[in-house]
């Protein structure tokens, strides 16, 4: 498993209420990116229980993780989180989301010119309204295909939702700690804290 987590507090603040967290358990890994409300201590106190909760029950289907996560979390200010189960066996990607974070799959990362990325094509995962730990109405986890070389972002909303990575070249692509501070230095707001989390499925050719 090849992935890289970086978070940045507010400016000034110990504190910082964007978590990612990853884990394997035999083909399955699960991949985690959590906001909490605001910002400072009870922010981090909201993501981190979020955090917590999912690590103790991955055995679970997206919909039930998420409504225990619902309830574990209604003494906090609640968190925006979005899951990404990777399946070794099928070779797929399941994803859902509550809230504002947000999620893509990269393909085609190979340069055509050294430069830039122009065959790149990026798969938006989708989110829904609501807090998990204030409640919303839906959630519809979605799959994908999942192959060799494709690369999963998940990142909240101290970056834009929009972000333009076709500038940035195959010494980039190569490393997943380089990409995810990349893209927290280019794209996150100084008005928020940032959370990115940036994974590659193994049988990438470097």
């Amino acid at each position: 498993m090849s992935v890289a987590i970086v978070t940045r507090p507010f400016p000034n603040d110990p504190h910082c209420g964007d978590r990612g967290s990853h884990w394997q358990i035999g083909d399955r890994t699960t991949l985690c990116i959590v906001d909490g409300v605001g910002h400072g201590k009870f922010a981090e106190i909201a993501a981190k229980t979020a955090v917590d909760y999912v690590a103790g029950h991955l055995s679970e289907p997206l919909p039930d993780l998420f409504a225990g996560c619902n309830v574990a979390l209604r003494h906090t200010r609640g968190v925006a989180m979005g899951i990404a189960m990777l399946h070794g066996a099928s070779g797929t990607l399941t994803y859902a989301g509550i809230g504002n974070t947000r999620g893509m799959i990269v393909r085609g990362m190979t340069p055509a010119s050294g430069e830039g990325l122009p065959t790149a094509k990026i798969v938006r995962l989708s989110n829904f309204p609501g807090i998990v730990g204030g409640g919303y109405r839906r959630l519809v986890p979605e799959t994908f295909p999942l192959r060799p070389g494709n690369r999963v972002i998940l990142f909240t909303d101290g970056v834009p939702e929009h972000v333009d990575l076709s500038n940035y070249g195959v010494e980039v692509w190569a490393d997943e700690r380089r990409l995810a501070e990349r893209i927290l230095h280019d794209w996150g707001r100084e008005t928020d804290d940032v959370g990115v989390l940036v994974y590659r499925e193994e049988g990438f050719s470097r």
